[in-house]
C-alpha cells in the first residue's frame, strides 16, 4: 500500500527508527524506518532529491562517554511542505539524537505492507516554517 504526498497525513512516524537511507544515482533517497505502530518496517521514498541539510549529534547528558553506538534515529517530527517546484521535507530527532535532517523532493510517498492500515493520523507536524538550528 502506497501514501503518497499528503496522503502520508494518515500515518504517524513518531518514536520511529530511522535504520538505513539508500541514496540512488537517480537522486532518489529511500528512507527505512521500524515503524512503531506495528512493528514493521516501511519506506519512505523521496524522487529527486537536493539541497540537503542536517544536523544530527547524540543527546545523553548522563554518559561520560563520547562514543555513542548509533542503531538508528529515533523520529520526534517528520514535517513536508508543498513548493513551487515539489516538497520540502524534514525528520526532526529529540530523543537519543538530537537534530534534523532536511531536504527537497519532487515527490515521496509511504509504502507499507498491505496487511496493515495507519492507525494513527498525523503524518505531518508542520514544522517547515520553523528554522532548523
Amino acid at each position: 500500500m502506497k501514501y503518497l504526498n499528503n496522503e502520508t497525513d494518515a500515518i504517524n512516524l513518531f518514536e520511529s527508527y530511522i535504520k538505513k537511507i539508500i541514496f540512488s544515482e537517480d537522486g532518489t533517497a529511500t528512507f527505512f524506518i521500524n515503524w512503531t505502530e506495528s512493528y514493521e518496517e516501511l519506506k519512505l521514498v523521496c524522487s529527486y532529491c537536493s539541497n540537503y541539510q542536517s544536523c544530527i549529534k547524540p543527546f545523553n547528558p548522563f554518559s561520560e562517554s563520547k562514543l555513542l553506538l548509533c542503531n538508528g534515529f529515533l523520529i520526534t517530527g517528520f514535517s513536508y511542505k508543498k513548493t513551487d517546484n515539489g516538497y520540502t521535507v524534514q525528520f526532526n530527532f529529540d530523543l537519543e539524537y538530537e537534530g534534523f535532517i532536511r531536504f527537497e523532493c519532487c515527490d515521496f510517498y509511504i509504502e507499507i505492507s498491505d496487511t496493515h492500515t495507519p492507525f494513527q493520523p498525523g503524518g505531518n507536524d508542520n514544522l517547515i516554517d520553523n528554522p532548523p538550528t
